[in-house]
């Protein structure tokens, strides 16, 4: 009698793949996780940068610097010359405070958007270094 040649993967073999898959994931998905958290932080930080762009021409013209009853950033006819449009869709940007020795902004996380619980503040001084708090 002749035997059959089977060909296949055996249980264990089955059983060693998945292990090493399961391993792999739980590496990459809390370094993914991470990366898009930076990358959040990135868009938030680039929207900031703008604002300060914009203050300092402001400064330049006036001598202070906008502050909150003055920035909208969603309104036509800002006190600012920036826009912050593709940030706007997942960040609230807000300056919380303003005048001729510096001022603060501050990027919240939108409630409907994957920022959700996000902050990135910045208080900037004219005679000290920028302070950046962000979680």
């Amino acid at each position: 009698m002749d035997r059959i040649k089977e060909k296949g993967f055996t249980l264990m073999e089955l059983m060693v793949v998945i292990v090493i898959v399961a391993i792999l994931a739980a590496v990459a998905v809390p370094l993914y996780v991470n990366y898009v958290k930076d990358a959040q932080r990135t868009e938030a930080k680039a929207a900031i940068g703008a604002v300060i762009t914009a203050q300092q021409t402001f400064y330049q013209v006036n001598g202070r610097y906008v502050n909150a009853e003055t920035f909208r950033p969603a309104a036509a006819g800002q006190s600012l010359n920036c826009d912050l449009t593709d940030a706007l869709t997942n960040w609230d940007i807000q300056v919380t405070a303003g005048d001729a020795n510096g001022f603060t902004v501050v990027a919240t996380g939108k409630a409907t958007a994957p920022t959700n619980g996000r902050l990135v503040q910045l208080v900037y001084s004219r005679t000290g270094q920028p302070s950046w708090t962000e979680n």
